[in-house]
């Protein structure tokens, strides 16, 4: 009879325990959702939404977040257990209920169960993992600012184009929403600061173009993305991306292209209203080439590559 205050006591600890590992707790800073520590990044959770924690690992935690997603953002996936992924190429927002305010942005080919599904919004959850330092009270400090400069704190959007100098060619695009510091304002542009980190393979010279043929990246369209290619191609037209081409921003302009020459299939060339501009006056079907880094390896109702100009080489 003794044994049994001991083995309630023994309990009442395991499920204290079990509570206070599966705390819902909101992020007190915006944080990525690994699919491991230190693994391919799943979505961008936004400062203020509440995730699910689980056991502490690595210095971070596993977490579940749950939310609301489009339907025509996600398709059928069966694949590691779980229903349904993202297959917006720009990525979708997680928003708190339909229609709702966002919660996080997910990624292309992000994974996710499906709970259930509300008219034209389904009701997700993934599971991931959680730096510890996104729910730290103090948040992680930040880079000095440029001498002389007041940095202001702030947000750079999802899509966000970033240029190595006002009015440049984009570097880069943000997939995910990044908090940066503005250290200087200039004819319409920000100069930014950004935090971030890169695998260490990354780190080094630029890679050199590759060779790559548009008939490669047909074959396996996930491949290649982010790879840069030199290209000759051949100029049909300046068009607009509309709702049936979502790799690219709707109403920006692009380059409807025949090549890389010799092939004769068609490529998409994302690009600004001002690099677009030089390319109206010319004649079509003239000769151009280009460098750029690509975007999609299809888009969504035809095999045709998607890229973004980095700049003409002609």
């Amino acid at each position: 009879m003794t044994k049994l205050p001991a083995l309630l006591c023994l309990g009442f600890l395991a499920l204290a325990a079990r509570a206070t590992a599966q705390a819902p707790r909101p992020l007190v800073a915006d944080a990525d959702l690994l699919k491991e520590p230190g693994g391919v990044q799943l979505l961008h959770i936004l400062k203020g939404a509440t995730v699910t924690t689980g056991a502490p690992n690595s210095g971070g935690f596993q977490a579940t977040i749950e939310g609301w997603i489009p339907e025509n953002a996600l398709k059928d996936d069966k694949r590691d257990g779980f229903d349904m992924s993202v297959s917006l190429a720009a990525g979708t927002t997680l928003r708190d209920k339909p229609a709702g305010a966002p919660l996080a942005s997910a990624r292309l080919g992000a994974l996710f169960d499906k709970v259930e599904v509300k008219g034209n919004w389904v009701h997700v959850k993934r599971t991931g993992w959680i730096s510890a330092v996104a729910f730290a009270s103090t948040p992680a400090p930040k880079s000095a600012p440029t001498a002389g400069i007041a940095a202001v704190a702030s947000t750079i959007a999802a899509g966000t184009g970033l240029a190595s100098q006002p009015g440049a060619p984009f570097a880069a695009t943000l997939e995910s929403p990044l908090h940066a510091d503005v250290v200087e304002h200039k004819g319409g542009w920000a100069r930014v600061r950004i935090d971030a980190w890169v695998k260490d393979a990354a780190v080094g010279s630029a890679p050199e173009p590759t060779g790559i043929t548009a008939a490669e990246i047909r074959a396996a369209p996930e491949k290649y993305v982010g790879q840069t290619v030199e290209w000759t191609v051949q100029l049909v037209g300046v068009q607009k991306a509309d709702e049936l081409r979502p790799e690219m921003e709707l109403g920006k302009p692009f380059l409807l292209v025949r090549g890389p020459l010799p092939e004769t299939g068609f490529v998409y060339v994302a690009l600004s209203e001002a690099e677009a501009e030089p390319f109206r006056k010319m004649e079509p079907l003239s000769k151009i080439r280009i460098r750029a880094t690509i975007k999609a390896g299809k888009s969504r109702f035809l095999p045709t590559p998607v890229v973004t100009l980095v700049r003409r080489l002609d």
